[in-house]
């Protein structure tokens, strides 16, 4: 009886001091399911041969299903004191990720929605992507942590959406080189924390 007390002792001090800090390691797993739901859809408009020899490819290769985020290439992971993981996803940098291939393929916007649920972001940056379409304001409104946003050198139209200037912690907008139009909303009174708002390029109106 003594010995099995023992052994019992044993593999509970072992998972302890050795299984502990490796799950600390890990982020959660729907902010891994977001980003590979993201790499889906990118593989979904580029075709395999084009895609097998880009840069993209060798970017996105680590984000795979048998790998924890938070060694994936141009992902940033931080202790995050309010995760159950200990590890959450704060930075994503994905710029440029279709600049060689011939033509680039159309990147609709809505195929940013993956990127939404991971709500601990505080820097996205997504410039030079030939992103289309409206800015999803509905999706951005979720990430309340963001800091820096980087959306420069795309091909985003319509109005910029309000939901942007009530991010409480949003202090540095880049939208310049896009197609925007439309009035600067007046909730970016709302933003005190804003420091830099590029708008340059565009069809925008004060």
């Amino acid at each position: 009886m003594a010995m099995e007390i023992k052994a019992c002792l044993v593999v509970a001090l072992r998972s302890f001091f050795f299984l502990s800090p490796t799950a600390c390691q890990s982020c959660p797993e729907y902010q891994k399911q977001a980003l590979l739901q993201f790499k889906s859809s990118i593989l979904a408009i580029t075709t395999p041969s084009i895609f097998n020899s880009s840069d993209v490819s060798q970017l996105l290769q680590s984000w795979n299903s048998s790998s924890d985020c938070y060694g994936w290439v141009e992902v940033e992971c931080n202790d995050s004191p309010n995760s159950t993981s200990r590890v959450v996803i704060t930075g994503l940098y994905l710029d440029a990720l279709f600049t060689h291939l011939s033509p680039q393929p159309r990147v609709e916007s809505s195929m940013l929605a993956p990127i939404f649920h991971i709500k601990s972001l505080e820097e996205l940056s997504i410039s030079d992507n030939n992103i289309q379409g409206e800015i999803p304001g509905v999706g951005f409104a979720n990430l309340s942590n963001l800091v820096l946003l980087y959306m420069e050198g795309n091909n985003l139209s319509g109005p910029i959406p309000p939901h942007l200037f009530h991010l409480p912690l949003l202090r540095d907008i880049y939208l310049r080189d896009n197609s925007l139009s439309g009035q600067l909303p007046a909730d970016i009174r709302n933003l005190t924390s804003l420091q830099r708002l590029s708008s340059q390029d565009n069809n925008l109106t004060v």
